[in-house]
């Protein structure tokens, strides 16, 4: 007796994006400040991005900040350090 393919469809190929794909594991990103470590921010949906962050800050009031992306390190260069360090605290929920 011969055995068939029940189905009688080839497998569908996956077409998502890479970067659709790479997402269904939670991203996660060290944010610095001035190259001091802050804590770690972690994308749990599709629709986050570690540019939330500016926009977060943006609505605290801060201003004059500039960021770096290299891998996993988010840096955040500000003329005022410690103000930005516990606004991202608080942020990041670190205690």
């Amino acid at each position: 007796m011969e055995t068939y393919n029940q189905t009688a469809f080839p497998p569908f190929p996956d077409l998502r994006k890479e970067s659709d794909i790479l997402k269904e594991g939670h991203e996660a990103y060290d944010v610095y400040v001035n190259e001091e470590f802050v804590g770690k921010k972690v994308l749990l949906t599709q629709s986050e991005e570690i540019d939330d962050i500016v926009d977060f800050l943006k609505t605290q009031g801060v201003k004059n900040v500039s960021t770096n992306l290299e891998g996993d390190h988010f840096v955040i260069n500000s003329e005022e350090p410690e103000n930005l360090k516990q606004i991202l605290k608080t942020y990041l929920q670190i205690r």
